[in-house]
């Protein structure tokens, strides 16, 4: 009997956000510029505080003696700027957009009056690219509003110009570069496989705030790969509580039947269901949030496959049969003579091997064939099965912010189980299960399903049987882990 052994992992990302200006377009965006007077000469010593409109965290940051600031690692919202100074009009800056990996300059002018006056500017503010690169956001909006079939983002990833994504490939081609040669940013963390190009999961599309493709010179921030840059932010909580679920399903008694198919054909097996939710609210109000996400997939698709197996005749010993347009000749092992410095052998009669001489092993190995299913010896067997892949993926974050309002810390845990069963050449070979949990990698064979109907006929009355080849077991980690 298969027996399962799985493979316990678990990477949980903690994040210490300090104000670290080197870190401010890996996982966040950064608000900087200068603050002047009337007269325009710097005004130092005054406070600039970002406040985000949804869940309130707060950043502060003081004018330098020649009135520049910066706000660093402030996550992807809307935001507003208040500037402040004794003896000055404040300043209160609404509708400020920041984006992953996005820099945005704003300048400010204050002038002299008392604090109990105020000037309210509401508007987006222009973006500022500190760097030569060139990227474009896809924002929550459209992540949520434009159809995904099979909900993967990287299918909006089409949306960037220089960006495609290829037939029957899940990885992008970014400025014409390899698939396998971007790299994947998940809140600033590299989920890439030791394996060149591995993606390690995709997140819940309910779950992301939002993702940049950086397409062309990417900041010095970045490196090891030689093609884009995907870097994601997921969603995380407020100080309301907010959920949704889901459910999409696919069936073939739902689809039309195909135009060039008999009338009477049966549809080919299509079953997806994907469902599951999330949910984000506060742990402590104004300090520690929580947000969730589970999606599970039950998937079966028919699949036809074709292969090679013996005929009936080479069951039996008779090599007649034309193999690539040649009939082959069969010389007896035991008849060999040495002749003219050679040997020589003597054909089997009639092109047959006596049962009698054929070892046991061989015999037993033949039996485990299945019997072709048409004429010939090249591609002769058939076989139409459900292609099964199941899925469950669940997160949990947490985010807490500091009475200082300055520093906040994150951790995020994630779990991916997938369970795939290929259509094989020859039924019954191995269940592939693959577990991943964050940046763990692990592959086992669980115990297998019952067998499912397929279309392999059963052996006629007389003829040798054939019996399931052995399940093969293939176990494997990997581990990938940036520090």
């Amino acid at each position: 009997m298969l027996r399962s052994y799985r493979t316990p992992g678990f990477l949980l990302l903690l994040t210490l956000l300090a104000p670290a200006s080197a870190d401010a377009q890996v996982g966040a965006g950064q608000v900087t510029g200068t603050i002047i007077d009337m007269q325009r000469a710097p005004v130092p010593g005054a406070t600039v505080t970002a406040v985000r409109v949804r869940g309130g965290a707060v950043r502060t940051a003081v004018s330098s003696s020649s009135g520049d600031y910066t706000l660093p690692v402030l996550p992807p919202g809307e935001y507003r700027i208040d500037v402040e100074l004794p003896g000055f009009r404040p300043i209160h800056r609404k509708g400020i957009r920041v984006e992953t990996g996005e820099t945005i300059r704003l300048d400010f002018t204050l002038v002299v009056g008392a604090l109990a006056d105020a000037t309210t500017v509401t508007a987006d503010a222009p973006v500022l690219r500190a760097t030569a690169s060139l990227g474009q956001i896809i924002s929550e909006e459209k992540i949520a509003a434009l159809p995904l079939n099979g909900r993967s983002f990287i299918t909006l990833a089409s949306l960037v110009p220089g960006v495609a994504v290829p037939p029957a490939s899940p990885l992008p081609r970014i400025s014409g570069g390899r698939p396998r040669a971007n790299e994947y940013l998940f809140d600033g963390i590299s989920v890439l496989q030791p394996e060149p190009g591995q993606v390690a999961y995709f997140p819940v599309v309910d779950s992301i705030q939002e993702f940049k493709i950086e397409t062309n010179s990417p900041p010095a921030e970045f490196g090891r790969f030689n093609g884009g840059v995907v870097n994601l932010t997921t969603r995380s909580g407020s100080n309301e509580f907010h959920g949704t679920a889901f459910e999409f399903l696919r069936d073939e008694k739902l689809n039309a039947r195909n135009f060039f198919a008999p009338s009477p054909a049966v549809k080919p097996v299509f079953r997806r269901n994907q469902f599951g939710g999330v949910l984000g609210g506060p742990v402590l109000r104004d300090r520690t949030f929580f947000f969730a996400d589970y999606q599970g997939q039950r998937q079966e698709i028919g699949r036809t496959v074709t292969s090679t197996v013996p005929t009936l005749l080479q069951r039996q010993g008779v090599i007649t049969e034309s193999i690539g347009g040649t009939v082959p000749r069969i010389f007896d092992p035991a008849t060999t003579v040495a002749s003219g410095g050679g040997f020589v052998r003597t054909p089997f009669v009639d092109a047959r091997i006596p049962l009698e001489r054929m070892d046991p092993v061989a015999v037993a190995l033949l039996n485990r064939y299945p019997l072709p299913t048409s004429a010939g010896t090249a591609n002769n067997f058939r076989r139409t099965a459900p292609e099964v892949n199941d899925q469950d993926q669940w997160a949990v974050r947490l985010d807490h912010r500091f009475r200082n309002n300055q520093d906040s810390v994150f951790g995020r845990f994630t779990n991916f189980r997938d369970r795939f069963v290929p259509v094989t050449p020859l039924p019954g070979i191995g269940v592939v299960d693959i577990f991943r949990c964050g940046n763990v990698l692990s592959t086992t064979c669980p115990e297998p399903r019952p067998p499912r109907t397929s279309s392999t006929p059963s052996p006629k009355p007389g003829a040798a049987t054939s019996s399931p080849i052995s399940p093969l077991t293939n176990d494997r980690s990997a581990r990938s882990c940036r520090r």
